[in-house]
């Protein structure tokens, strides 16, 4: 008995969960990711047969990370391809490029990259903490009676990660309720950020608008529009489609419905998109009338460049806190 009293000790003083692996969420807080090494290749282990998620162009596989005898889980994240792709060793070192620029960000509410392995597929595959409470529209649907003071933590913790993001001059790309990651402490984390530009680099889907898939309930309308003639340059992901999502990111977090939650399908929601069609504002007491004029603040169409930065969004939340 005294034994058992000790392991569960030793379990909780040092961030263990109750498989004997490191809680990733604890642990990554006291790593110095400098020092992990970028090629993880061989020291990734735990893998199934299948991937614990599937995703429009990536899978993501729980698994657990080997580092100085400590077993941490991770997340490994692979972009599909085929060995026959004659671009692979160019596109590999791209991926290389972007993840070497990745581990160098360090932001409390931003996931760290540890590196990539080989082992998952014709490419590189990121390896990343793996968050222990889901992702922010599952957080959201589990907590439905998150006080407003819980509603507004979460949106600093995304803006902030936010303002840092665009600080280092990177775009998040492809903000949306599944690629906010949340803790079991109500944390929120910034994941998948940058990684859009490289897939449409890598033309693992043709379309902008394909690759973004699940992405469309959030997405800035101009990412799907139709170019003037047909050699102009597609329409790039800027720091101001990224105020857009935010702006829907805003309306989840505050009501907990994701945006356009009466239309089921995206295909639809893609239709409503094309008509100049808005969410609705809910019913929820916490949608004020400040939240919502600068929540249609961040939805202003991009010619008229009224979109606020991240920072500016930050001023605004500030007052929100003190109101």
């Amino acid at each position: 008995m005294i034994g058992l009293f000790s392991k569960i000790l030793h379990f909780v003083l040092h961030g263990y969960n109750s498989e004997g692996t490191k809680d990733a969420t604890v642990e990554w807080q006291r790593l110095d990711v400098g020092l992990i090494p970028q090629d993880l290749t061989g020291q990734i282990v735990g893998k199934e047969r299948y991937p614990t998620s599937i995703g429009t162009f990536s899978d993501v596989w729980k698994c657990v990370y080997i580092f100085q005898r400590h077993k941490l889980t991770v997340a490994v994240k692979t972009i599909r391809g085929h060995r026959e792709d004659n671009s692979q060793p160019v596109k590999t070192k791209t991926l290389h490029d972007q993840v070497e620029r990745w581990k160098t960000l360090v932001h409390k509410n931003v996931l760290p990259v540890y590196g990539t392995t080989l082992e998952f597929g014709p490419l590189p595959s990121l390896v990343c903490p793996w968050v222990n409470g889901g992702t922010l529209t599952h957080h959201l649907e589990t907590h439905p009676n998150l006080s407003p003071e819980k509603r507004h933590d979460i949106l600093l913790h995304i803006c902030d990660g936010l303002c840092y993001l665009h600080s280092e001059a990177i775009m998040h790309g492809q903000l949306n309720g599944s690629n906010v990651l949340m803790d079991k402490n109500g944390n929120a984390y910034l994941a998948d950020f940058g990684f859009l530009p490289v897939v449409l680099e890598f033309r693992v889907a043709p379309y902008l608008s394909t690759t973004i898939g699940g992405s469309v309930r959030w997405a800035a309308p101009e990412l799907f529009e139709i170019p003037d003639a047909a050699n102009a340059p597609p329409l790039q992901l800027t720091m101001h489609s990224d105020i857009y999502s935010f702006g829907s990111i805003m309306l989840q977090v505050l009501s907990g419905n994701v945006p356009y939650y009466a239309i089921k399908r995206d295909e639809q929601v893609l239709y409503a998109v094309a008509r100049t069609i808005k969410p609705d504002r809910s019913q929820s007491s916490n949608v004020t009338d400040s939240y919502w004029e600068y929540i249609q603040l961040c939805w202003s169409p991009r010619r008229e460049n009224r979109r606020p930065s991240a920072t500016d969004v930050s001023t605004f939340l500030a007052t929100q806190h003190l109101s």
